[in-house]
């Protein structure tokens, strides 16, 4: 009797009883993670937009307040007194007349820019002065202030043909004393108007310290002023 060979079967190989139950583990983690991360984003944002509104908008408000609790005193600001008319004698008088109001009087003499003023002063000071300016054009109505290039503190006061004289000191205390409204609040940069006068012929001639100070008038300039007391 002949004996058949019949092949073997092998079985597949079984896989791991483990592999299924970690792998579903494995994916549970990964949607729990996926779900953390989400609601975190969400939740920040919502927070980040809640804090924004929130937060105060700058805003402006108006207060009242009289310039002598900004402004420097008379000792405080040194001046130079120019003449820039044909009135001998001009700078010297009104230089005594601030000098006794307690103004520091520096240089006294005709106006080195050599430019007739047909109105009542220039005063001119640098960007750090602007407070020395203001002060000085209270006692002297009219006068255009007029922001140069200049670092020190000194200012100068060009007088004008229309200049008539330093304002009386009752005059010049009321205003300083008399509450201004004042916008104030950091949402109002900007807000405040610049009354400082633009001086295209000072521009025109390159003003700068040096030159008030060391360049010598014109021939046609005003007379030689008196500096004596």
């Amino acid at each position: 009797m002949s004996m058949r060979e019949f092949p073997v079967r092998r079985r597949p190989p079984s896989r791991p009883t483990w592999l299924l139950p970690a792998i579903i583990v494995g994916a549970v983690v990964v949607a729990v993670v996926i779900v953390i991360v989400v609601v975190r984003v969400m939740g920040g944002s919502n927070d980040d937009a809640a804090a924004a509104d929130a937060a105060p908008e700058p805003s402006c408000s108006t207060i009242m307040a009289a310039p002598a609790d900004e402004l420097p005193v008379p000792a405080k600001v040194r001046v130079n007194v120019y003449n820039a008319t044909e009135v001998s004698g001009l700078a010297s008088k009104t230089a005594r007349e601030l000098k006794q109001r307690g103004f520091d009087i520096k240089e006294v003499a005709n106006d080195p820019v050599g430019i007739p003023i047909e109105g009542v002063a220039r005063i001119r000071y640098g960007p750090s002065s602007t407070l020395r300016a203001e002060l000085l054009a209270y006692y002297v109505p009219g006068a255009e202030l007029v922001e140069i290039d200049r670092s020190g503190p000194k200012i100068d006061i060009a007088l004008g043909a229309a200049f008539v004289g330093v304002a009386p000191q009752p005059d010049v205390d009321a205003s300083l004393n008399t509450p201004e409204a004042v916008v104030t609040g950091p949402g109002c940069f900007g807000t405040t108007p610049d009354t400082t006068t633009p001086d295209t012929a000072l521009t025109d001639t390159a003003l700068t310290d040096t030159a008030l100070t060391g360049t010598a008038a014109p021939e046609d300039a005003p007379p030689a002023e008196e500096v004596g007391e």
